[in-house]
């Protein structure tokens, strides 16, 4: 050791954010819609129109994927309805899975964490709980399920993932 120096204890400095899931979110009420386009030639351009017609009626839709025969979307519970007649009315045939919401499972550099998608995956089925849709980020991975289901699975991830029910939040549907 140099003269003059001191060893000082203290504590221990971290940049790095802790590893692991931190939080679980659930999304107001939402709709998932399955929209089918009415002629098998240029879906490119019926999804497009699908895909406008909502935009012209300012409806905000999340979640959507491109399905065999048109889109699938969802849309906050209180625009369904009218999303549902803009589109029957454009010709397009509309199912609706109503009363549906996104859990969302948070952690830090998500995509670098082996098994939480794995686990998520394990404890919905175990749980008995269908997963309409599942997309991921790199903080969270979510899914869509039944809206009845939404406290088991809170329940049961927050066991798996060893968190308290502080660590829930409830959040407007749009925001995802």
């Amino acid at each position: 050791m140099h003269e003059g120096w001191a060893i000082v204890q203290g504590e221990r400095v971290s940049f790095e954010r802790d590893r692991g899931v931190s939080a679980i979110t659930v999304s107001a009420e939402a709709t998932y819609l399955f929209v089918r386009a009415p002629h098998p030639d240029n879906l490119t351009a019926q999804r497009q129109q699908i895909l406008n017609l909502m935009r012209e009626a300012e409806i905000p839709l999340f979640l959507i994927k491109l399905q065999r025969h048109g889109l699938s979307f969802g849309v906050a519970s209180e625009h369904a309805a009218r999303a549902c007649a803009i589109l029957e009315s454009g010709g397009f045939r509309v199912a609706l899975k109503p009363r549906r919401v996104m859990v969302s499972i948070f952690a830090q550099n998500m995509r670098e964490l082996h098994g939480v998608f794995a686990k998520i995956a394990e404890v919905l089925y175990e749980a008995g709980v269908a997963i309409e849709q599942m997309s991921d980020a790199h903080n969270r991975i979510t899914c869509l399920i039944e809206a009845e289901r939404a406290p088991l699975v809170v329940e049961r991830l927050c066991e798996a993932f060893g968190l308290s029910p502080q660590n829930i939040q409830k959040i407007p549907a749009t925001t995802e």
